[in-house]
């Protein structure tokens, strides 16, 4: 039974017989005692504020005995205070970008992936229909992040020569933009950006996945078939507060709880997310729906040998790290969390 049920029925709060039909009224009422958990998120339209959105909306905080409080921040804010230990707890932790501050001294850890990297090619032009097409066309990208050092290794190993391509460096909003006016012949968009194109402009762009597993597996010899994009960070001195833990490893479980949600009632997930995420309900059902296999919580660990793959050869080599992290310092980054008390079913099974 779970912890906070066991509080309440020792409370005289619920009955046995009572255990499936706790209200909102009676969870609200039993929170003032509850041990609060501050996380950071990137500032919306950015899907790491959504499973948070969805484990407050839904209580699931309170279920697992605490109450969650999230703080949206622009990127670059949040990343700042992150890397100088200003603020130690980051529910964006992209684990290629994050490897930058541990590589300058940083004691940041990663507990738990959140979501699983996704990159997809969208064009108006029916004569792309496979990255080969690009050689001789504008591809819009952001080239200054982790996920375009893996995105240029796949399109190589699709063999792709980004010698003939001209590569145009942007970011988010102005990709789209970029492409729905025509001043690029394709661009490499995330899951929001997709949603927001293929929702405001129906059946204008059509999209493929670079995504291979067979490549990346072959590349990166991981056991687990995906690449992590936002994992659960935290400061090590931070994590090593009893309470702390107890309070993280809560947030686990009630980000277990959320991403089954989403999966499961993707309509109402969209509903609770809608007005926290700044999308419309309509972009946010198709990236629920669309990419429901992206959400994917689980220990960092099982990430351990693509993280590597990151941060001691792609992101070097594609200068985006000045150096390779040394295995003392990977071994501190990739937490073994999870893989003993919190060891069992994950959100989702390969």
């Amino acid at each position: 039974m779970a912890f906070a049920l066991r509080i309440l029925l020792l409370s005289g709060v619920l009955s046995l017989g009572a255990l499936s039909e706790v209200s909102a009224a009676g969870a609200a009422a039993d929170t003032s005692g509850l041990p609060h958990l501050h996380v950071t998120v990137f500032a919306p339209p950015s899907y790491s504020v959504w499973l948070p959105t969805v484990i407050q909306k839904k209580g699931f905080d309170v279920k697992h005995g605490f109450k969650l409080d999230v703080s949206p921040k622009p990127g670059q804010v949040a990343y700042s205070e992150f890397a100088s230990g200003a603020d130690k707890v980051c529910y964006c932790a992209a684990p290629a970008a994050v490897a930058r501050f541990v590589e300058h001294g940083s004691d940041i850890t990663l507990l738990w992936n959140i979501f699983d990297l996704r990159y997809e090619i969208a064009t108006a032009n029916p004569a792309i229909q496979s990255p080969k097409d690009l050689e001789g066309k504008t591809f819009s990208a952001d080239t200054g992040t982790g996920g375009w050092a893996i995105t240029a290794l796949l399109l190589k190993q699709s063999g792709v020569d980004l010698s003939k391509v001209q590569i145009h460096s942007a970011w988010g909003g102005s990709q789209i933009a970029e492409l729905a006016v025509g001043r690029v012949d394709a661009a490499m968009l995330g899951p929001v950006e997709v949603a927001q194109l293929q929702t405001q402009t129906p059946r204008k762009f059509h999209t493929f996945s670079i995504f291979d597993n067979a490549t990346w597996q072959k590349y990166a010899a991981t056991p687990h078939p995906g690449i992590p994009s936002i994992a659960m960070g935290v400061w090590r001195d931070w994590l090593s507060v009893p309470a702390n833990r107890d309070l993280i490893e809560r947030l686990y479980a009630a980000n277990l709880d959320a991403a089954a949600f989403a999966r499961e009632h993707p309509e109402e997930s969209a509903d609770l997310i809608g007005e926290a995420a700044h999308l419309d309900r309509d972009a946010l059902l198709y990236g629920l729906t669309r990419y429901a296999d992206v959400i994917d919580v689980r220990p960092i660990g099982e990430y351990r040998q693509a993280i590597r793959v990151l941060t001691q050869s792609l992101l070097p080599e594609a200068k985006l790290l000045d150096r390779p992290l040394t295995d003392a310092e990977l071994a501190a980054y990739v937490s073994d969390f999870g893989t003993a008390r919190l060891a069992g079913p994950t959100a989702r099974s390969h």
